[in-house]
């Protein structure tokens, strides 16, 4: 069993997410029911799967402790995967829609992992620079295992430039919304 992250975009060293959406086409949703194969390269650990006319490798792990969604996969067991593919200059982004076994969600894109609940498809900001933990704030972890789908808005990245986009989609739980407020409110006292 392999449990991981979903990180959706397969990067490329020629441009960043955001910058490879600007001039992106529209995506192509795509099912492929298939075995799940996991490969580690470097700091990755990639998904892999396919059938007779395509393969599809999505990085599913990062060995940093960046926000994630959480599933497990029985490499042994066969599922649908729904892939959006959308081209862009140099890149192909691929973002994970679903999982299913045996008719069965185990991953959708729109529902909450925590709370089980659909989440809007929200356009939000989106923040460039360094962007530090503040105090008082929950740390990544909580933030995972509580409300990881809490922010208004998105992390760019470092590199600034001109044509970064301003804003993008991204979903929102207003349970995870809720939860972050209670947990503004009434932190755990530290022991």
């Amino acid at each position: 069993m392999w449990s991981g992250v979903l990180v959706s975009l397969s990067l490329s060293a020629a441009e960043t997410p955001k910058q490879a959406a600007i001039i992106a086409s529209k995506p192509t949703l795509v099912s492929i029911v298939a075995k799940p194969k996991f490969e580690s390269r470097d700091q990755f650990t990639y998904l892999v799967i396919g059938d007779t006319n395509r393969n599809y490798e999505i990085v599913w792990s990062v060995s940093t402790n960046a926000p994630h969604v959480q599933i497990s996969l029985d490499t042994n067991r066969v599922y649908t995967f729904t892939v959006a593919q959308t081209s862009g200059r140099n890149i192909d982004i691929l973002e994970l829609h679903s999982v299913v076994s045996d008719d069965q969600a185990i991953y959708d894109i729109e529902v909450c992992e925590v709370h089980k609940t659909k989440m809007a498809h929200k356009e939000v900001p989106i923040i460039y620079g360094l962007v530090k933990q503040p105090v008082g704030e929950p740390s990544i972890d909580i933030q995972r295992k509580s409300f990881p789908h809490h922010r208004e808005y998105s992390l760019g990245g470092c590199v600034i430039t001109d044509d970064n986009p301003k804003t993008e989609k991204r979903y929102v739980c207003s349970e995870c919304k809720n939860a972050y407020a209670n947990w503004k409110m009434f932190p755990p006292i530290s022991k």
